[in-house]
């Protein structure tokens, strides 16, 4: 039976009856994820449900979320699945509009149910519920293969029951992962302050959310983002944790070498007495680097009200001849001028060239420094008639 059918009025009052249910009522997360998901397709949006908007808008992820690192959805939606699975297969459920989440799909669906008659229910009525378990048990390792994660389970104090792909990364048995042991798999700088949070999530019940180095199998240590999630009893109380480990090596590595690259060029810049430089395209705002306040006297500002202020008026036409074909992506930005500066007149040479910048605003990005010791230098007497 469609939801039409059933009436939006009997829908919503079935969601506020589930959520006042103790696994809803002491789960914040599920009821966010529930509610979330049940509104969204009550407006006609069931459609446009995916793990990023599901996780930004009501699981508190920022905008940066990455379902491809952080399973935070997928795992919720699992839990979800089994919260209701639990209170619809109970014989005092009073229900008579079943909401489900279907596997592969976040769109919740709805069905009209006679509330259940009790304890006399047949028993045969539950075995296609089990044969529903026990196939989205499969699809969901499947899923976790996939995505080449690592999934495990805990008991309510933190210590490992069991996981799924840690043994084949780390070398190490399910004995010798099993209860805290899964901590020496770790990197020695790394395992005091990840016991320490790991035990503190599990004395408060908050999520963990957590990188950290596991040493592989060959010895290697390979950066790893670990994230878990309580599951709790009818009664609200903590029954066990599950998480997920994702390999973020890769992206921590290309993280690093990309400071250490932008560290590099810095000191670089700053070593040969260099101003580096952008221009956005739109409001022709210039923001230098710090080097900037010594060769210009300032960082920032307006390109034509104070940069090319600054400009000698007998080298402007030539600037503004590099500098605006520039602007508009025809060629590179190449010129030496003279600007007025509070010691007297410098030298410049400034190169430069239009680039995208993650926003999608055009810009003209380049360096400058002062040649007036080499200018001086090859053009003696040249200079002395500038300065006369």
């Amino acid at each position: 039976m469609d939801r039409e059918a059933i009436g939006t009025e009997s829908i919503h009052a079935t969601l506020d009856a589930l959520l006042n249910l103790p696994p809803l009522r002491k789960s914040p997360q599920l009821s966010a994820f529930l509610s979330y998901v049940v509104r969204e397709s009550l407006a006609g949006r069931g459609s446009l449900l995916k793990s990023y908007t599901i996780a930004t808008d009501a699981l508190g992820r920022s905008t940066s979320f990455d379902p491809a690192t952080d399973a935070i959805v997928r795992v919720e939606a699992r839990r979800l699945r089994q919260v209701l699975q639990q209170i619809y297969a109970d014989p005092a459920c009073a229900l008579d509009v079943r909401i489900d989440l279907p596997l592969g799909r976040y769109e919740p669906s709805f069905r009209q149910i006679a509330p259940a008659s009790g304890p006399s229910s047949p028993a045969g009525s539950r075995e296609p519920a089990l044969s529903g378990m026990q196939e989205s048990e499969q699809r969901y390792r499947a899923l976790v293969e996939a995505s080449a994660a690592v999934e495990w389970r805990s008991g309510p104090d933190g210590g490992l029951i069991q996981t799924f792909g840690l043994n084949s990364r780390t070398g190490l048995s399910d004995a010798e992962l099993s209860g805290f042991g899964w901590l020496d798999a770790l990197h020695p700088g790394d395992r005091g302050a990840v016991e320490a949070l790991w035990r503190a999530c599990c004395q408060s019940g908050t999520p963990l959310d957590a990188t950290y180095r596991v040493r592989h199998v060959g010895g290697q240590y390979r950066w790893m983002l670990g994230r878990a999630v309580p599951l709790e009893s009818a009664e609200g109380t903590i029954r066990e944790w599950v998480g997920t480990m994702a390999d973020i090596d890769e992206q921590i590595r290309a993280a690093e070498a990309l400071r250490t690259s932008e560290e590099r060029l810095r000191l670089a810049v700053a070593a040969a007495g260099m101003m580096t430089w952008d221009v956005d395209v739109a409001t022709r705002e210039v923001t230098c680097s710090e080097f900037g306040a010594n060769l210009m006297g300032v960082t920032t500002g307006s390109l034509d009200e104070l940069f090319l202020a600054m400009v000698v008026p007998d080298d402007l036409p030539a600037v503004l001849a590099s500098l605006e074909p520039a602007l508009r992506g025809e060629g590179t930005y190449d010129a030496q001028y003279r600007i007025v500066h509070e010691d007297g007149i410098r030298w410049i040479s400034a190169r430069g060239s239009l680039m995208t910048s993650s926003d999608g605003r055009p810009r003209l990005i380049g360096v400058a420094c002062d040649i007036s010791g080499r200018y001086v230098d090859s053009h003696p007497a040249e200079e002395r008639r500038l300065s006369a």
